[in-house]
Formats: C-alpha cells, structure tokens, sequence
C-alpha cells in the first residue's frame, strides 16, 4: 500500500476490517492473532465514538506492522494473506532508510498494490497540466513511479497482468466531482494506462464518512466501499489462479492427445502414462472449477467497479 503520511492508509486498514469484520455479503476478515484483533477493534471504535483529535488514530512509527489475514465466506476461509503498514514518509525518504528497504523488497513479491490517494488532491476541476502535475506530486505519485517501476523490472518475465488499485482515499473531499474525477487520475497516473496488458487497474473511491468533509473532528464515521479495493485483489488472484489450472489442462490435454495418436504398439505401452494424464486434467478441471465458484462470489461484488486492462474498462469474468 503506497501512500504519503496522511494519506489514510491506517485508518482505511481500521476501516476494512471493521466493516468486513461481522460479515458483508457473507464474507468476513479476521486476523490470525487475536490480539490483533483486539488492537485494531479498539482503534476503530476510539475513532467511532470519540470526538477531537484524540479520535484518529497516531501515524505510523518507524516500525512496519504485517498483518495476517483470513479472508472467508460463510465462515468459510477462501484464502489468507498478509498486509504491510508502514510510515508514509517511508515513500519519501531516501534509499539508505532500513523501512525503505523493506519496503522496496516486499513490494517485490506483492500479489497487489494499493496506490493511495487522498481526495484532497483531486477536489478541483479543469486544472491546467501543470497544477494537475503538482498535485499529483503532492500526492507522492512521482515516488510511486519509481517505486512501480523497480516492480516493473521484476515482472519481466510475468505473463499476466499484475493488479493494481488506485485508492482514493478521504473521497468526502472530492465526492462533487462524481466520476471526473478519473480523468484526472488516467492523467496522473498515465503509465498504468497505456495499451498493452502489463497491469489490470482498478479504481475504487473510498470513504470513512460524507461528514468528515465538514468536520473531522465530530463527523460521522459511516464507511463506504472499503471492502471493495480487497475483493478486487483477492479475483485477481484466483484469477491468476484460474490462467494457470486453465494452461495446465491445455498441457495436458494435448499430451494426451499425442499419446493416443501412437500405433498400436506404442499406445500398448503408454497405458499408464495416458492413465495418469487422464487423472492429471480431471484434478486440474475440479481446481478450475472450485477456482470459478470463488471468482464469482468475489465477482457479485465488483459488478459496477471501474477496471481497466491496457487503458480499456472491462467488466469482471468468470
């Protein structure tokens, strides 16, 4: 998750599990560590019943914190996966930093990226190229640049897109503009959207509450979309998931076909072989087949998410 300092992260995280928590549509999120669990449960009510500054959580420290979660439907678990929070000066600050560090390094071997961006930045309209540029430097998009692209070298040899959410954070400050606001965001972040199949995008507005755009100190607190950014990483996943059981069959199947196409006497020998092909692709199709049943559930929930795949919005498959 990239972001700079006040940029939401922490309280998105707070937010998340807080929604998804008792259970949304079914699904549900727990930590592995139930006194995490408490940790952040605490956090999050501070912020929904107290008033002042003393409601928000503190920043970051210098340490990082990794969660672990479990993501599951109908108390079912379809997954775990683990969650990196860091300092938002971290993207800032220089190379030699040892948070920076691991930063870099785990950003490396992430299944996803959350690029946050605080709707304070996205709160005026027609802006020449040049304020829209310094926006999107105050909202530390260059550092993200730099950080995507040392990602992009490790992907080189990826064959499907890897996905990324735009997070619009504190979307209270810029919920007028409605959907101009991705104009905008196509512009700042122009990379993630050119024509060819490297990244999958998803962007998703978020909210802790329209109240807090007037008052942050007394506003509401009323979540909005938080569970979505997740749900869109986690299709993304089994979609992946689902290319590679899809290429194994196709494997399979056409190994098989070139064991059957033998003569007589070849086919008299490669009866076990052929056998336990057979097995091979009925296995892989009973994974595929449990891999689709959890997109679609993932997929309910995304149906009117705004997604692109070489700067072209699709909709969500199974």
């Amino acid at each position: 998750m990239l972001g700079t300092s006040g940029a939401g992260k922490t309280c998105y995280i707070l937010g998340l599990y807080a929604t998804m928590q008792l259970g949304l549509q079914g699904f549900t999120l727990s930590t592995t560590d139930m006194d995490e669990d408490l940790r952040l449960t605490n956090l999050w009510d501070n912020l929904v019943e107290e008033e002042g500054t003393d409601r928000w959580p503190p920043p970051t420290g210098m340490e990082t914190t990794q969660y672990e979660f479990d993501f599951s439907y109908g108390l079912r678990r379809l997954i775990g996966f683990d969650w990196l929070d860091y300092r938002g000066g971290a993207m800032l600050d220089s190379s030699g930093a040892s948070d920076v560090q691991t930063l870099m390094e785990r950003l490396n071997q992430s299944d996803c990226v959350f690029l946050c961006v605080s709707g304070e930045h996205l709160n005026q309209k027609d802006l020449s190229e040049t304020k829209l540029r310094s926006k999107a430097r105050r909202a530390g998009v260059n550092r993200m640049n730099l950080f995507l692209t040392n990602l992009a070298q490790t992907l080189q040899d990826r064959q499907k897109p890897f996905p990324i959410v735009i997070v619009v954070t504190k979307y209270d400050l810029c919920r007028e503009r409605g959907k101009d606001i991705i104009n905008d965001l196509k512009k700042i972040f122009n990379l993630l959207f050119m024509p060819n199949p490297d990244w999958l995008v998803m962007v998703c507005p978020v909210s802790l509450g329209k109240e807090l755009a007037e008052n942050e100190s007394t506003g509401e607190i009323d979540p909005k979309s938080l569970h979505l950014p997740l749900v869109f990483a986690l299709y993304a996943k089994f979609r992946e998931y689902m290319m590679t059981q899809q290429e194994r069959v196709s494997q399979n199947k056409i190994q098989l076909d070139t064991l059957r196409q033998g003569n007589w006497f070849q086919r008299l020998f490669s009866g076990g072989e052929r056998r336990s092909t057979e097995s091979s692709i009925d296995a892989a199709q009973s994974q595929l087949q449990d891999i689709q049943k959890k997109m679609a559930l993932l997929a309910q929930e995304l149906t009117s998410a705004q997604i692109y795949l070489g700067g072209k919005e699709i909709e969500v498959d199974v």
